[in-house]
């Protein structure tokens, strides 16, 4: 099947129909621990939103929605390539969770700490951090560490390129820039391409993570 023929779109809106009810299953799933099986239905999940905002900006026309889409399918690529090497992988990105919950409480910590229309939120934020730092040693969980970044896991399967210069430009097409505010016709041309790529980046990914699936013995998408 080609990848940007009108059997692949079609496939792709099948797979999204249906994506919901299979999720259900998989998240009822009790042979492994829970926290295990959330992050697999959390890359479904991502998998279900992107493309339903995909389809939302083609049929409405607002390119940033089309093009936002597109790149998230883009970098789900990544992530479902990353989970299918090994439950170590998928157990790293729980961890992952953990590390980008830490470094958003500091953030917003120290947003709090220099603006001070913000400042009455810090003891919310801090009490928040307190009850985070519980929970992490309650389950013998860390929090410590660096996250993962997209453009370095693209770059462990040999598609650095890749994400460089597609991110790039589906990145032009999301943010108000000179092409985007003097061409507006431009986005005529651009809604069927961006579908077509981005519902090629839905089975891709779909296809990876369904192999995953079946490779552990979980319920499978398809």
């Amino acid at each position: 099947m080609a990848v940007m023929s009108p059997a692949s779109q079609c496939v792709a809106e099948r797979r999204f129909r249906a994506i919901l009810l299979a999720l259900k299953a998989l998240n009822a799933e009790t042979t492994r621990p829970s926290h295990f099986t959330n992050v697999l239905v959390g890359l479904g999940m991502e998998l279900y939103h992107a493309f339903k905002e995909l389809e939302s900006g083609v049929r409405e026309h607002i390119l940033s929605r089309s093009a936002l889409a597109a790149r998230n399918l883009l970098e789900l690529r990544y992530w479902t390539l990353f989970v299918a090497v090994s439950e170590e992988n998928i157990w790293r990105i729980r961890k992952d969770a953990l590390i980008d919950a830490r470094d958003m409480l500091d953030r917003f910590t120290a947003a709090c700490q220099v603006n001070a229309e913000l400042a009455p939120a810090l003891p919310v934020i801090q009490q928040a951090r307190k009850g985070f730092e519980d929970q992490c040693e309650q389950s013998g969980e860390s929090a410590e560490g660096s996250y993962l970044r997209v453009a370095n896991i693209a770059q462990q399967f040999g598609l650095a390129d890749e994400h460089r210069t597609m991110s790039s430009f589906l990145s032009k097409l999301i943010h108000p820039t000179g092409l985007t505010i003097c061409l507006p016709g431009t986005s005529d041309f651009s809604f069927p391409q961006l579908h077509a790529v981005g519902c090629w980046y839905f089975n891709d990914s779909f296809e990876r993570l369904n192999g995953t699936l079946k490779k552990l013995d979980l319920p499978i998408l398809e």
